[in-house]
């Protein structure tokens, strides 16, 4: 069995304060992959105002190229700003608002925003917030200038501080000559190529342009290289194979808990956000 499926190039989308490259990632893995959407977005405005999630984590990195800060809020009481290659982890539960706007007006912001489901079981615990600065983010490297910076998870001897209800592994690939990662051959990994790449296991080589992702299984090893130097965002999760309903904010497993999710906010159980100071 092939370790590689066909690579997906991303969608772009723009309007005046937000532009993304949107990858539809059921066509990659529709089965029971806990990440349920990769965006690759630049954003100089304040187009979304505060709103709800349940049920899954969403997840905003900040790539280290980013201009600006991200200033996130959010319903627990959080308001917090987070630099260039920083992560926003809100792990929504039975749901809670949040807002997340440049805290700096003209600079913009680049970075990944990230959806990861929660198992049935989890999708009712008490929301909570993570985060890390970037200069907090454990990295790994080595003599020939591999960078390895581990936001979720663990790489070699290195693990990232956030403990998330379900173990999931968030890396952001410097590589600058071959590099070995190591995966979990029944997890769903997606590999997002931010710049081209060769990956390639024992018997398959593939090669990724820049802006495509490609999703890997069955292999527990890979081997990263590039012409030039090359950043490689790696998300990796346990399946779950359990029905899944998503609308709009909310990934619940049947329509009728989206309905009662929709409820309670209306009814203002997922708390509120004070106005903007």
């Amino acid at each position: 069995m092939s370790a590689f499926s066909a690579p997906l190039s991303g969608v772009r989308h723009g309007m005046s304060s937000l532009s993304m490259v949107h990858f539809d990632v059921d066509q990659l893995d529709p089965g029971g992959s806990p990440i349920r959407l990769l965006d690759d977005f630049r954003v100089s405005g304040s187009p979304f105002g505060p709103h709800p999630h349940a049920g899954f984590s969403a997840l905003t990195y900040l790539f280290e190229d980013s201009d600006g800060a991200l200033r996130s809020r959010d319903s627990l009481g959080n308001d917090l700003v987070v630099g260039a290659g920083g992560l926003v982890w809100l792990q929504s539960g039975r749901g809670a608002l949040h807002e997340e706007t440049p805290q700096d007006a003209g600079r913009a912001l680049h970075g990944a925003q990230i959806y990861v489901n929660l198992r049935a079981a989890n999708k009712s615990l008490p929301p909570q917030t993570f985060w890390l600065q970037g200069a907090d983010v454990p990295r790994w490297s080595n003599d020939t200038g591999n960078v390895v910076r581990v936001l979720a998870g663990t790489y070699r001897n290195v693990a990232s501080p956030l403990v998330p209800a379900e173990p999931f592994r968030l890396l952001d690939l410097a590589i600058r000559a071959e590099l070995e990662l190591d995966l979990v051959a029944a997890n769903c990994t997606l590999l997002y190529a931010r710049d081209a790449v060769t990956v390639r296991c024992e018997s398959e080589t593939l090669h990724l342009g820049a802006g495509q992702v490609v999703p890997v299984s069955g292999s527990a090893v890979v081997w990263l290289s590039a012409p030039e130097a090359a950043r490689v965002l790696v998300l990796s999760g346990a399946p779950i194979n359990e029905p899944c309903h998503a609308e709009g904010p909310f990934i619940l497993n049947h329509p009728h808990e989206v309905k009662d999710a929709i409820s309670r906010y209306r009814r203002g159980e997922m708390g509120s956000l004070q106005r903007r100071s």
